[in-house]
């Protein structure tokens, strides 16, 4: 497991190319451009922001979580954590965290999952992989769910036990 390395940001949030707040259930597709940075914030604590990265060139290279845990020996995403490719490239680097972990194995929630999680009622309830999927459809990445590819749920601590479980 890595060790927890909270690092202040150095960066002007007044500086940013953009700035955007992502309502609950709504989904935001941008491209990041080598030497760009994004900054994500948990504006009201207790959120997660679900993520997924492509290479914009070439959709079919994307996120790899078992690469990445693989490569950097951890589990947990932090500083100093290097985000690989499905192709053994580096994606992007966490330059800095005041959370300390971020969950890459517990996947995107579905409403399947949702209503397991709170309660039958809540089968309607928006999910990430739809709001995946229904971003991902305008840029042709992704006709159905099996097209997804791995997630981070930046601000989610899944505890693990020293087993594995």
């Amino acid at each position: 497991m890595s060790t927890l390395n909270y690092v202040e940001s150095s960066l002007d949030p007044k500086d940013a190319i953009f700035s955007e707040v992502v309502e609950a259930g709504d989904g935001l597709t941008k491209v990041v451009k080598k030497g760009q940075s994004v900054r994500i914030l948990d504006l009201e604590g207790n959120q997660a922001a679900d993520t997924l990265f492509y290479n914009a060139h070439d959709f079919s290279e994307r996120y790899s979580a078992q690469d990445t845990i693989m490569k950097q020996r951890a589990v947990y995403l932090t500083t100093g954590t290097t985000l690989v490719s499905t192709l053994g490239n580096p994606m992007l680097n966490i330059v800095a965290d005041t959370c300390g972990r971020h969950d890459t194995l517990g996947g995107a929630c579905s409403r399947e999952s949702n209503t397991m999680r709170y309660a039958h009622d809540k089968l309607s309830m928006h999910a990430c992989r739809e709001t995946f999927l229904l971003e991902l459809q305008k840029w042709g990445v992704a006709e159905a769910k099996r097209d997804l590819t791995c997630n981070i749920n930046f601000f989610m601590n899944v505890p693990l036990t020293p087993e594995g479980g």
